[in-house]
Protein backbone atom coordinates (compact mmCIF):
# COMPACT_ATOMS: atom_id res chain seq x y z
CA UNK A 1 0.00 0.00 0.00
CA UNK A 2 2.66 2.52 0.70
CA UNK A 3 4.34 2.14 -2.60
CA UNK A 4 1.22 3.39 -4.50
CA UNK A 5 0.32 6.35 -2.27
CA UNK A 6 4.46 6.99 -2.59
CA UNK A 7 4.27 6.86 -6.49
CA UNK A 8 1.70 9.49 -6.42
CA UNK A 9 3.99 12.24 -5.03
CA UNK A 10 6.81 11.19 -7.61
CA UNK A 11 4.16 11.32 -10.62
CA UNK A 12 3.34 14.55 -9.49
CA UNK A 13 6.61 16.19 -8.29
CA UNK A 14 7.83 17.35 -11.61
CA UNK A 15 4.39 19.17 -11.97
CA UNK A 16 4.76 20.86 -8.46
CA UNK A 17 8.58 21.35 -8.16
CA UNK A 18 8.85 24.86 -8.85
CA UNK A 19 5.92 25.85 -6.82
CA UNK A 20 7.10 23.85 -3.69
CA UNK A 21 6.67 25.70 -0.06
CA UNK A 22 6.57 24.48 3.52
CA UNK A 23 3.21 24.22 4.73
CA UNK A 24 2.74 26.29 8.11
CA UNK A 25 0.03 26.61 10.65
CA UNK A 26 -3.51 25.62 9.57
CA UNK A 27 -2.40 24.82 6.61
CA UNK A 28 0.11 22.11 7.46
CA UNK A 29 -2.51 20.66 9.73
CA UNK A 30 -5.00 20.24 7.50
CA UNK A 31 -2.72 18.85 4.63
CA UNK A 32 -1.69 16.07 7.87
CA UNK A 33 -5.03 15.48 8.47
CA UNK A 34 -6.52 14.83 4.74
CA UNK A 35 -3.73 12.55 3.90
CA UNK A 36 -4.12 10.56 7.65
CA UNK A 37 -7.24 10.48 6.34
CA UNK A 38 -6.38 8.88 2.92
CA UNK A 39 -4.31 6.46 4.00
CA UNK A 40 -6.33 5.14 7.00
CA UNK A 41 -9.38 4.72 4.47
CA UNK A 42 -6.97 2.98 2.19
CA UNK A 43 -5.71 0.37 4.70
CA UNK A 44 -9.19 -0.72 5.43
CA UNK A 45 -10.52 -0.96 2.16
CA UNK A 46 -7.40 -2.84 0.79
CA UNK A 47 -8.18 -5.15 3.53
CA UNK A 48 -11.99 -5.29 3.05
CA UNK A 49 -11.19 -6.50 -0.51
CA UNK A 50 -9.29 -9.29 0.55
CA UNK A 51 -12.03 -11.19 2.62
CA UNK A 52 -15.19 -9.57 0.57
CA UNK A 53 -16.35 -9.34 -2.93
CA UNK A 54 -15.26 -5.98 -4.60
CA UNK A 55 -18.77 -4.61 -5.82
CA UNK A 56 -20.37 -5.72 -1.87
CA UNK A 57 -17.46 -3.74 -0.39
CA UNK A 58 -18.24 -0.79 -2.47
CA UNK A 59 -21.95 -0.74 -2.21
CA UNK A 60 -21.19 -0.59 2.07
CA UNK A 61 -18.94 2.49 1.42
CA UNK A 62 -21.25 4.05 -0.88
CA UNK A 63 -22.78 5.71 2.59
CA UNK A 64 -20.25 7.92 2.30
CA UNK A 65 -22.56 10.95 0.67
CA UNK A 66 -24.79 10.57 3.16
CA UNK A 67 -21.70 10.98 5.74
CA UNK A 68 -20.25 13.54 3.99
CA UNK A 69 -24.47 15.22 3.69
CA UNK A 70 -23.77 14.90 7.90
CA UNK A 71 -20.84 15.92 8.40
CA UNK A 72 -20.89 18.87 6.45
CA UNK A 73 -23.05 21.23 8.72
CA UNK A 74 -20.36 20.16 11.43
CA UNK A 75 -17.21 20.16 9.63
CA UNK A 76 -17.63 23.26 6.84
CA UNK A 77 -20.80 25.04 7.95
CA UNK A 78 -22.74 24.30 5.01
CA UNK A 79 -26.55 24.21 5.43
CA UNK A 80 -28.52 21.06 5.16
CA UNK A 81 -32.29 20.84 5.41
CA UNK A 82 -34.34 18.36 6.90
CA UNK A 83 -35.76 16.78 3.69
CA UNK A 84 -31.73 15.93 3.08
CA UNK A 85 -31.44 14.18 6.44
CA UNK A 86 -35.00 12.24 5.89
CA UNK A 87 -32.69 11.24 2.25
CA UNK A 88 -29.91 9.79 4.59
CA UNK A 89 -32.31 8.06 7.25
CA UNK A 90 -33.72 6.30 4.14
CA UNK A 91 -30.00 5.48 2.65
CA UNK A 92 -29.07 3.91 5.53
CA UNK A 93 -31.96 1.71 5.62
CA UNK A 94 -30.29 0.66 2.65
CA UNK A 95 -27.30 0.16 4.08
CA UNK A 96 -28.35 -1.75 6.43
CA UNK A 97 -30.00 -4.02 3.96
CA UNK A 98 -26.36 -4.55 2.20
CA UNK A 99 -24.63 -5.52 5.40
CA UNK A 100 -27.38 -7.61 7.01
CA UNK A 101 -26.33 -7.41 10.33
CA UNK A 102 -25.76 -10.63 12.00
CA UNK A 103 -25.66 -12.14 8.86
CA UNK A 104 -23.05 -15.10 8.25
CA UNK A 105 -21.77 -13.75 4.83
CA UNK A 106 -20.44 -10.61 5.99
CA UNK A 107 -20.61 -10.31 9.56
CA UNK A 108 -17.99 -7.57 11.06
CA UNK A 109 -16.26 -7.87 7.69
CA UNK A 110 -18.91 -5.26 6.63
CA UNK A 111 -17.37 -2.66 8.54
CA UNK A 112 -14.29 -2.62 7.20
CA UNK A 113 -15.75 -0.26 3.67
CA UNK A 114 -18.22 1.19 6.40
CA UNK A 115 -14.87 2.29 8.53
CA UNK A 116 -13.59 3.23 4.98
CA UNK A 117 -16.09 5.71 3.95
CA UNK A 118 -16.33 7.52 7.28
CA UNK A 119 -12.10 8.12 6.69
CA UNK A 120 -12.75 9.14 3.42
CA UNK A 121 -15.46 11.30 4.22
CA UNK A 122 -13.27 13.09 6.22
CA UNK A 123 -10.92 13.59 3.42
CA UNK A 124 -13.18 14.82 1.18
CA UNK A 125 -14.37 17.18 4.78
CA UNK A 126 -10.65 18.60 4.50
CA UNK A 127 -9.77 18.82 1.32
CA UNK A 128 -12.83 21.61 0.98
CA UNK A 129 -11.42 23.01 4.10
CA UNK A 130 -7.74 23.25 2.52
CA UNK A 131 -8.90 24.52 -0.34
CA UNK A 132 -10.57 27.57 2.15
CA UNK A 133 -7.76 28.08 3.77
CA UNK A 134 -5.82 28.49 0.92
CA UNK A 135 -7.76 30.92 -0.59
CA UNK A 136 -7.35 33.06 2.50
CA UNK A 137 -3.16 32.77 2.69
CA UNK A 138 -2.27 31.95 -0.94
CA UNK A 139 -2.34 35.07 -4.00
CA UNK A 140 -4.46 32.99 -7.71
CA UNK A 141 -6.95 30.80 -5.92
CA UNK A 142 -5.23 28.99 -2.84
CA UNK A 143 -3.28 25.95 -2.63
CA UNK A 144 -3.36 23.99 -6.43
CA UNK A 145 -4.92 20.32 -6.98
CA UNK A 146 -1.43 19.37 -7.70
CA UNK A 147 0.46 20.37 -4.51
CA UNK A 148 -2.62 19.30 -2.25
CA UNK A 149 -2.13 15.84 -3.99
CA UNK A 150 1.46 15.65 -3.95
CA UNK A 151 1.78 16.46 0.15
CA UNK A 152 -1.40 14.07 0.17
CA UNK A 153 1.10 11.51 -1.41
CA UNK A 154 4.04 12.68 0.58
CA UNK A 155 2.53 12.69 3.93
CA UNK A 156 0.15 9.77 3.14
CA UNK A 157 3.68 7.58 2.69
CA UNK A 158 5.12 8.88 5.68
CA UNK A 159 2.31 8.11 8.00
CA UNK A 160 1.86 4.77 6.05
CA UNK A 161 5.56 3.79 7.16
CA UNK A 162 5.65 4.86 10.74
CA UNK A 163 2.63 2.62 10.87
CA UNK A 164 4.31 -0.22 9.16
CA UNK A 165 7.01 0.28 11.88
CA UNK A 166 4.81 0.46 14.55
CA UNK A 167 2.78 -2.29 13.95
CA UNK A 168 5.61 -4.89 13.56
CA UNK A 169 5.50 -6.52 16.68
CA UNK A 170 1.65 -7.51 16.33
CA UNK A 171 2.31 -9.52 13.20
CA UNK A 172 -0.69 -8.37 11.54
CA UNK A 173 -0.19 -9.52 7.85
CA UNK A 174 -1.88 -6.17 6.31
CA UNK A 175 1.67 -4.56 8.21
CA UNK A 176 3.83 -7.33 7.16
CA UNK A 177 6.77 -6.22 5.29
CA UNK A 178 7.60 -7.47 1.37
CA UNK A 179 9.29 -7.09 -1.64
CA UNK A 180 7.16 -6.71 -4.44
CA UNK A 181 7.51 -9.12 -7.60
CA UNK A 182 8.37 -7.78 -11.06
CA UNK A 183 4.25 -7.85 -12.13
CA UNK A 184 3.84 -6.47 -8.80
CA UNK A 185 5.99 -3.19 -9.27
CA UNK A 186 3.69 -2.48 -12.56
CA UNK A 187 0.44 -2.69 -11.33
CA UNK A 188 1.69 -0.49 -8.09
CA UNK A 189 3.16 1.94 -10.78
CA UNK A 190 -0.27 2.09 -12.80
CA UNK A 191 -2.38 2.39 -9.75
CA UNK A 192 -0.36 5.42 -8.11
CA UNK A 193 -0.39 7.12 -11.45
CA UNK A 194 -4.38 6.84 -11.72
CA UNK A 195 -5.06 7.31 -8.02
CA UNK A 196 -2.99 10.25 -8.63
CA UNK A 197 -4.95 11.26 -11.56
CA UNK A 198 -7.95 10.94 -9.74
CA UNK A 199 -7.58 12.06 -6.87
CA UNK A 200 -6.27 15.17 -8.50
CA UNK A 201 -9.19 15.54 -10.31
CA UNK A 202 -11.57 14.93 -7.02
CA UNK A 203 -9.90 17.39 -5.14
CA UNK A 204 -10.42 19.91 -8.09
CA UNK A 205 -13.74 19.91 -8.29
CA UNK A 206 -14.00 20.27 -4.10
CA UNK A 207 -12.18 23.40 -4.81
CA UNK A 208 -14.73 24.84 -6.70
CA UNK A 209 -18.34 23.04 -5.15
CA UNK A 210 -20.05 22.14 -2.06
CA UNK A 211 -18.96 18.60 -0.60
CA UNK A 212 -22.97 17.67 -0.78
CA UNK A 213 -23.18 18.21 -4.15
CA UNK A 214 -20.22 16.19 -5.27
CA UNK A 215 -20.15 13.55 -3.48
CA UNK A 216 -23.07 11.33 -5.23
CA UNK A 217 -21.40 11.58 -8.58
CA UNK A 218 -18.78 9.09 -6.92
CA UNK A 219 -21.93 6.44 -7.68
CA UNK A 220 -20.53 6.15 -10.54
CA UNK A 221 -17.66 4.49 -9.54
CA UNK A 222 -20.28 1.94 -8.23
CA UNK A 223 -21.28 0.62 -11.02
CA UNK A 224 -17.81 0.52 -12.51
CA UNK A 225 -16.47 -1.89 -9.86
CA UNK A 226 -19.75 -4.13 -10.38
CA UNK A 227 -19.25 -4.09 -13.96
CA UNK A 228 -15.27 -5.18 -13.21
CA UNK A 229 -15.98 -7.42 -10.64
CA UNK A 230 -17.97 -9.68 -12.59
CA UNK A 231 -15.61 -9.49 -15.63
CA UNK A 232 -12.54 -9.71 -13.71
CA UNK A 233 -13.48 -11.77 -10.42
CA UNK A 234 -16.75 -13.35 -11.47
CA UNK A 235 -18.31 -11.63 -8.30
CA UNK A 236 -21.98 -11.23 -9.38
CA UNK A 237 -23.36 -8.67 -6.25
CA UNK A 238 -26.40 -10.74 -4.28
CA UNK A 239 -30.25 -9.53 -4.52
CA UNK A 240 -30.30 -7.83 -1.05
CA UNK A 241 -26.86 -6.06 -2.42
CA UNK A 242 -28.60 -4.74 -5.50
CA UNK A 243 -31.78 -3.67 -3.79
CA UNK A 244 -30.09 -2.01 -0.76
CA UNK A 245 -27.40 -0.34 -3.16
CA UNK A 246 -30.83 1.06 -5.40
CA UNK A 247 -32.11 2.95 -1.82
CA UNK A 248 -28.53 4.27 -1.26
CA UNK A 249 -28.08 5.55 -5.05
CA UNK A 250 -31.80 7.12 -5.23
CA UNK A 251 -30.86 8.56 -1.27
CA UNK A 252 -27.63 10.17 -2.72
CA UNK A 253 -29.48 11.62 -6.26
CA UNK A 254 -32.30 13.17 -3.94
CA UNK A 255 -29.78 14.65 -1.77
CA UNK A 256 -28.03 16.27 -4.46
CA UNK A 257 -31.61 17.15 -6.51
CA UNK A 258 -32.59 19.25 -3.11
CA UNK A 259 -28.72 20.73 -2.77
CA UNK A 260 -29.57 22.15 -6.72
CA UNK A 261 -32.71 23.37 -5.51
CA UNK A 262 -31.96 24.92 -2.21
CA UNK A 263 -28.89 26.87 -4.41
CA UNK A 264 -31.24 28.36 -6.80
CA UNK A 265 -33.78 29.73 -4.54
Amino acid sequence: MIFHIHFQSLFLLPFVWKSLYLPKGAELRLHFMRSFSIAFSTVCFFTAIQVMPIADALAIFFVMPLIVTLLAPWVLGESVGWRRLVAVAVGLVGAVIIIQPGHALFGARALLPLVTAIGFSFYLMFTRKLARVGSETHEGGGVSALTMQFYSGLFGSLIMLTSIILMQPFDIPMFAISVPEPWQWRQLVLVGFLAAVGHMVVTSAFKYADASILAPFQYIELISAALLGWWLFNDIPSTSTWIGTSILVASGLYIFHRERASDNH
